[in-house]
């Protein structure tokens, strides 16, 4: 699609092909394998389990193993396969209910799977079951008490995407969080896949501020992660991606200013588009590929 911003910035971006594996679809493969029971009943004990001590650390890795043993149905395997062009490359991403909440961060709560193939269903069923598994991680646990949100209200959806291979990654909010400004969207960019922003890996990205109206953009940060995240068209589709270290001098994020101002107009553009269309801030979360912008998801901004 096609839109363009009050000073011609053109908004345009694309989406690549999905699938989901929808709300409930663990608990049914839970039941399928006469595991449900069980699950409940660890659900239970982890509402008031000690976080000092072990407990807590027990009954997360006896739910994680419970549920990581869960795949989907080979109905559905299936199903999602027909979907994408024969031997596409695919990421396995976590969606889950309780992600970006008032006064809980996401970044790197739930796992997302990439590089993974439905012509291999263990490997495609491991990783989604990896996802399920990750809403009961201590971290996940802890942060939904904090948060006020009873375990049992924890639900986790698979959002299926064809792989892509990005030069750059992002997360956008249309909305600055760290001034609270409606007039400036904050981006923060990563060389190679996402993972490295999502995942909270050590390190600065990429950040830059753009005025929405004036076509303003403003560098408040330059990227300094060591590692970016790269799938080889000629390896595995096993679940595992490249590492290679990062060349800021050969980034043109980093030398060319021109460059720079234009990717942040374009990509504000995008986001105020998104802001306009769902009626509220946005957290975006895109790639760039070549000079294509694609979005991969959004969601109302906490």
């Amino acid at each position: 699609m096609a839109v363009y911003s009050d000073r011609g910035t053109p908004a345009s971006f694309k989406v690549p092909a999905g699938a989901v594996i929808p709300f409930g679809s663990m608990e049914s493969a839970l039941k399928q394998s006469v595991s449900l029971d069980s699950f409940l009943s660890l659900l239970e004990a982890i509402e008031t389990a000690k976080p000092d001590g072990g407990e807590l650390d027990h009954l997360c890795s006896d739910l994680q193993t419970l549920i990581s043993a869960q795949v989907p149905s080979q109905a559905t395997i299936e199903a999602i396969g027909r979907i994408f062009p024969a031997n596409a490359r695919l990421i396995v991403r976590s969606s889950a209910n309780v992600e970006d909440l008032a006064g809980m961060s996401a970044a790197g709560l739930y796992d997302s799977i990439p590089n993974v193939r439905t012509l291999s269903p263990t490997i495609f069923g491991a990783a989604v079951g990896r996802v399920w598994a990750s809403l009961y991680t201590r971290r996940a646990v802890l942060s939904r008490r904090a948060a006020g949100v009873p375990q049992k209200e924890a639900q986790m959806a698979v959002l299926v995407q064809q792989m892509l291979s990005p030069n750059l990654s992002f997360v956008l909010h249309t909305v600055n969080p760290l001034e609270h400004d409606p007039r400036h969207v904050m981006i923060e960019i990563a060389s190679g896949l996402g993972e490295t922003l999502a995942s909270g890996t050590r390190g600065v990205p990429w950040r830059l501020s753009s005025d929405k109206f004036d076509g303003k953009v403003d560098t408040i940060a330059f990227a300094n992660f060591s590692e970016e995240l790269l799938v080889l068209d000629s390896g595995p589709a096993d679940g595992e991606v490249a590492r290679f270290v990062v060349d800021y001098s050969k980034k043109p994020l980093t030398i060319d200013p021109i460059y720079r101002r234009q990717l942040g107009q374009r990509l504000c553009a995008v986001g105020f588009f998104l802001e306009q269309k769902f009626g509220c801030p946005q957290d975006v979360e895109g790639c760039v590929v070549g000079n294509d912008i694609f979005i991969v998801q959004t969601r109302p901004q906490p």
